[in-house]
């Protein structure tokens, strides 16, 4: 994925036809196309159709999920038709404490320069912050970007200490030892939409309007989030589509390193993937274990 609110997927990698490798994207929502060709999502969002068969989406500068179809020809007179998602959010919701060094504050309170308490560096102070509003129509019309209940305890004794709501692609910090024995690492980034299998994390269906807010670090950062370790916003292609382009702007001008061709930032922890994700969760059901351990030396 490309910086500045640009993502490409190859829709072609999933695809396997037994006559002929040779595979043709020929429409996007039902519309003809050829490479080079694009197609404006009623978002606003452009699907572009690239000369290697992959699809770069250009987001508007609205947040939201975007979901579109696509038809595939093999030359040998046999289609298929194919659909894509993208997740373009990814913050803490209205009302969640954040720990500051004026102690637990609401997310919606908090301005550049103020001091956040980091797990890695102390405290930290915000180099951006910003908020998208999601009215009920919008959720009506992508109810995957309903935010994810975390509610109390559901994480480990007092973890969260009340509860927590976050965008589906928000993650968490897991720390224990089936993580280690996973990873090799103790600590892992989680999507919480891959949580819901785990009692007392559930989709937040009786929310009718949210804002997500976003906060943005020197780097990336775990901070705590009604007591539970959560992280900031990650200066990926993904995330930075779910800003808007004033927003994306106004990052880049404060680091303008996030332009140079083949930057990656560096993630707090190692971010497991979506189906690893569920491995995980499934092997903390089946051994009956918390996903953030406290004491990672007693058995």
């Amino acid at each position: 994925m490309a910086i500045g609110g640009r993502e490409v997927v190859d829709v072609l990698a999933n695809d396997i036809s037994s006559l002929t490798p040779s595979l043709t994207v020929t429409q996007i929502n039902s519309q003809d196309v050829a490479p080079g060709d694009s197609v404006t999502l009623i978002s606003g969002t452009v699907v572009t159709l690239n000369a290697d068969g992959t699809l770069s989406f250009d987001a508007s500068s609205e947040a939201r999920q975007e979901v579109i179809t696509y038809t595939v020809d093999d030359g040998a007179g046999t289609t298929d038709v194919g659909f894509v998602q993208v997740d373009v959010i990814t913050c803490f919701t209205r009302g969640t404490l954040i720990e500051t060094d004026c102690g637990l504050v609401t997310i919606e309170a908090l301005q550049p320069g103020n001091m956040v308490f980091t797990k890695d560096d102390g405290y930290q102070s915000i180099r951006w912050i910003g908020s998208t509003k999601l009215c009920k129509r919008q959720l009506a019309f992508a109810p995957n970007l309903r935010p994810i209940r975390i509610k109390a305890g559901a994480l480990s004794e007092n973890i969260p200490f009340q509860d927590l709501l976050v965008s589906p692609q928000h993650r968490v910090l897991v720390r224990s030892k089936i993580a280690q024995r996973m990873f090799d690492a103790p600590e892992v980034l989680v999507a919480a939409k891959q949580l819901l299998q785990l009692d007392g994390i559930d989709v937040a269906a009786d929310v009718e309007t949210v804002e997500y807010f976003h906060m943005l670090f020197d780097r990336h950062e775990v901070v705590f989030s009604n007591g539970a370790e959560t992280e900031s916003l990650y200066t990926g292609a993904q995330a930075l589509m779910s800003v808007g382009e004033a927003a994306r702007d106004e990052i880049f001008s404060l680091f303008p390193e996030l332009l140079h061709a083949g930057y990656q930032p560096i993630p707090a922890r190692p971010i497991v993937s979506g189906q690893m994700s569920r491995k995980l969760v499934a092997r903390h059901l089946k051994n009956n274990q918390a996903l953030v351990r406290n004491n990672m030396i007693a058995d």
